[in-house]
């Protein structure tokens, strides 16, 4: 969902595979910088959101069979955390964790919502203002030391037990939110519909919430990601559909301070569900991909600032050989290794029945220290 905190208190690298595909060559990647942390039967059958702590902590959360699931990492393997406290919800949407005792998720069942906070021993809930937006019930939340943020159909802010609401136009939809500090934060949504809408990023001071100039990214895209690297360097993502093209129209644009760019370049055929600044500069991209001829791998994209990457993803040993059977929500730093966490879901191939499996799917990039100099 979110770019994590991690990316600004320690650098942060990731070794590229050498058989990488770069936008315009030719010939497909053999070898995949990420591996399979979580695949085929487990608690989550599909996972939203991710965030991490440290190397040997982080979480995840979802749902399988119409009840949520969060998701912990332990530094060995993945497991349902089952800490006292946690209510029963249709599906557990965002996840952000500020430090072990200090972690908050964020869920709904039938028309409402639920919001709760762990403390290093249990789950407690919190009332959360506003009502359960009906239209994005996915509704975003990002967690800094002293406050908590969320969006949705207003704007939300939490410290020392007080919400404070910024109300928002009609028919304005925050899908994103990404702070630096708990005075310093970045929103991103947009005024529906999408075609004929227009996209929307606020900015937080400390004190009050202020619309930004709209990013130059293509009529009719849906900007749903945003990834904060410094108050000088913001991105926002998404994409749009056209009728006469069959796959999805993504849009990248970055914020340098004073104005926007549209970088979105050889970036093709993805719906762009996960962003994250890679700490150097540039930029991951993920979802879920359409390009054509059909290839099953999980695809990611990087941005070092200047040209687009393609790189594959680990595939499953369960999953399907089909296009497309991978999906990924979210992207986060795993620690100060500098790898990544990638979250989302795969299917298993069809039975004689024509039924496939959908199982939860984590993936971690294969890191490396950052090269000296």
């Amino acid at each position: 969902m979110l770019a994590r905190h991690l990316l600004r208190t320690a650098a942060v690298s990731l070794a590229l595979a050498s058989t990488l595909l770069t936008a315009g060559g030719a010939g497909a990647a053999e070898a995949s910088g990420w591996e399979i942390s979580l695949s085929g039967s487990s608690p989550a059958e599909s996972l939203l959101s991710v965030s991490s702590v440290d190397d040997d902590l982080a979480w995840a959360v979802g749902s399988k069979s119409g009840q949520g699931v969060i998701m912990r990492w332990d530094g060995v393997e993945w497991g349902e955390n089952t800490a006292p406290g946690l209510p029963q919800v249709w599906q557990w949407s965002a996840v952000s964790a500020v430090a072990a005792d200090d972690v908050w998720a964020y869920g709904t069942v039938g028309r409402d919502q639920v919001l709760v906070h762990y403390d290093g021993t249990r789950w407690n809930t919190v009332t959360a203002a506003g009502a359960a937006d009906q239209a994005w019930p996915e509704v975003p939340i990002d967690a800094v030391p002293g406050r908590l943020f969320k969006g949705g159909d207003a704007l939300y802010t939490y410290s020392d037990g007080v919400w404070n609401t910024f109300a928002l136009p009609a028919l304005v939809d925050i899908r994103d939110i990404d702070a630096l500090s708990a005075d310093d934060a970045y929103a991103t949504g947009m005024k529906y519909p999408v075609n004929g809408g227009h996209p929307v990023t606020y900015h937080w001071d400390g004190t009050t919430w202020t619309l930004m100039e709209a990013p130059p990214v293509r009529p009719g895209t849906d900007t749903a990601k945003i990834a904060v690297a410094s108050t000088d360097s913001v991105y926002v993502a998404g994409w749009a559909t056209d009728p006469e093209i069959t796959e999805p129209v993504p849009g990248v644009a970055h914020w340098n301070g004073s104005t926007w760019e549209d970088i979105t370049g050889a970036l093709s055929a993805l719906y762009v569900h996960a962003i994250a600044p890679d700490g150097h500069g540039g930029l991951w991209v993920t979802g879920n991909d359409q390009a054509e001829p059909a290839d099953a791998s999980p695809v990611f994209w990087h941005y070092d600032g200047t040209t687009w990457t393609e790189e594959p993803g680990a595939t499953a040993p369960d999953g399907d050989t089909r296009w497309p059977s991978y999906t990924f929500y979210d992207l986060a730093p795993a620690g100060d290794s500098g790898g990544f966490w990638a979250v989302g879901h795969y299917s298993t191939p069809m039975n004689s029945q024509g039924d496939q499996t959908v199982n939860g799917l984590v993936e971690r990039s294969a890191a490396t220290a950052p090269s000296a100099g």
